[in-house]
């Protein structure tokens, strides 16, 4: 079972009747519909395990101030009906002779006492901005880490509810806080009572609120998942942090291993636009050639000092050439494929890019599987399986919008720490080790003894077929 807590409501029975949102939700709700494809008004807190539907309404009290986006469905009740006892008539006693014999006695069995259920407590901290939202003005690029905020709710509470409904060996109460996404605001949010008792903190999202949050879990000694941030979690220094999203060193020593093992190149060139982002890619892939592929040859060249007419000069004439691209910059990427496709028909080419090309719209996925590119990607939808569909149409049929990113994720991160507390209860981070494989992501953390546990799973995937396709 699944409680969100409410101290402004008092709950009892098991009726359902609609809240009357406040005026604020409504506007914003119109808004957001107005502006978007988003249907909040359809949001329910009740019944929402993508995958099991065949169980009673879990019991919801909705936790605190924050939530007004959201109109909610609450429970309460009637008080208990009494039905009068007719005084049945006496009628007259007989005397009766009662012969009575001994039977033996029977060996009392102990009954044993049902186990009480025990109830994890797991906070969400997210960027909700109820405070700062101002719907007359306010664009979609406004309130899209508020759209964030609500898709990952959604999503996480499905988890826990399909934990819930297939499992039930604890109870879980869900508390729901507005970070406001203001990490100076934190320090008042971790003083409450309710964070103090969490067994589990799931947030902030963003780098600054994680960085701000960290100090407090650390002197609480409170477990913290950070769910969307890529940073890397030295960043932090907090050994309770959970790290979901892989850093972007994780994906250079990754493409690092994945030339020497699978790829075998003659040569490796790194070809620089000469921004400044690319170094946060480039130095940990030096890095990892450096630890990781002794005496693999490589090289670094910059766009600029030497023209995309000479990048022939730096290529092996004999072998494979491994191009690793660590720009996402739309204009050279542009033109370095296609200087890189004239070049492919006389040397053999691969590339390796940036795992932000995932999300880049402009890319030809052709003309990209031509060159035989791959990436790296800690997440992957196959919109083949059950499971999947399973959850598009659950989530559809109790939010009319199409499942984010973030509700997907929220999803998985759910659904895994649920399994973990209702296997082990109290003692579930003895259990992150576990490996998982979701809807979206896999998970598979260890622990390092100052930052915490970071999650290893990633992905190498290529262009080809006009899709991305997990090769390792």
């Amino acid at each position: 079972m699944i409680s969100v807590q409410n101290h402004q409501q008092q709950l009892n029975g098991n009726k359902m009747l609609k809240l009357k949102t406040t005026v604020k939700a409504i506007k914003l709700s119109l808004f957001r519909k107005h502006y978007s494809s988003f249907k909040l008004k359809n949001l329910k807190l009740s019944r929402l395990s993508p995958f099991h539907t065949n169980y009673s309404p879990l019991s919801i009290q909705i936790k605190p101030i924050y939530f007004l986006l959201l109109p909610f469905y609450f429970i309460t009740a009637c008080s208990p009906k009494t039905t009068p006892v007719n005084k049945q008539p006496e009628f007259p006693k007989v005397e009766q002779k009662v012969v009575v014999k001994e039977v033996p006695k029977q060996q009392e069995v102990p009954v044993q006492k049902a186990k009480d259920k025990s109830e994890m407590i797991v906070s969400l901290i997210l960027p909700f901005e109820l405070s700062s939202i101002d719907y007359k003005t306010a664009t979609l690029s406004d309130i899209r880490k508020a759209e964030i905020a609500i898709d990952f709710y959604q999503g996480f509470k499905m988890g826990l509810d399909s934990v819930a409904a297939t499992k039930g060996a604890v109870n879980f109460k869900l508390q729901v806080f507005d970070s406001n996404d203001n990490p100076a605001s934190l320090g008042t949010l971790a003083s409450k009572g309710a964070i103090k008792v969490s067994d589990l903190i799931v947030g902030p999202v963003f780098p600054n609120g994680v960085k701000a949050f960290s100090a407090y879990s650390k002197n609480m000694k409170k477990p913290m998942v950070s769910p969307l941030a890529a940073t890397d979690p030295e960043t932090f220094n907090n050994p309770y942090l959970i790290t979901v999203n892989n850093a972007i060193d994780q994906h250079a020593f990754k493409a690092v291993t994945f030339i020497k093992t699978e790829l075998k190149p003659k040569k490796v060139i790194i070809i620089r636009s000469g921004q400044a982002d690319e170094y946060k890619y480039a130095v940990p892939f030096k890095k990892g050639v450096d630890s990781l592929a002794k005496g693999m040859l490589l090289s670094e060249i910059g766009i600029k000092a030497i023209g995309y007419e000479n990048v022939y000069k730096y290529l092996n004439p004999t072998g494979l050439n491994v191009i690793v691209l660590p720009a996402t910059d739309r204009v050279f990427l542009l033109t370095i494929f296609k200087e890189l496709e004239k070049l492919s028909r006389t040397f053999k080419i691969a590339v390796i890019g940036h795992p932000g090309w995932k999300k880049a719209a402009f890319l030809d996925f052709q003309q990209l599987e031509l060159l035989n590119t791959y990436i790296t990607s800690s997440y992957k939808i196959n919109y083949q399986t059950s499971q999947v569909l399973d959850f598009i149409k659950y989530y559809r049929s109790n939010f009319s919008v199409e499942p984010s990113e973030y509700a997907f994720k929220g999803f998985d991160i759910g659904y895994y720490f649920g399994l973990l507390m209702n296997e082990k209860e109290h003692d579930f981070m003895k259990a992150i080790g576990t490996s998982f494989n979701g809807i979206h992501n896999d998970f598979n953390f260890i622990q390092n003894s100052k930052y915490g546990y970071f999650n290893t799973s990633l992905m190498v995937m290529k262009y080809e077929n006009s899709q991305l396709t997990k090769v390792n």
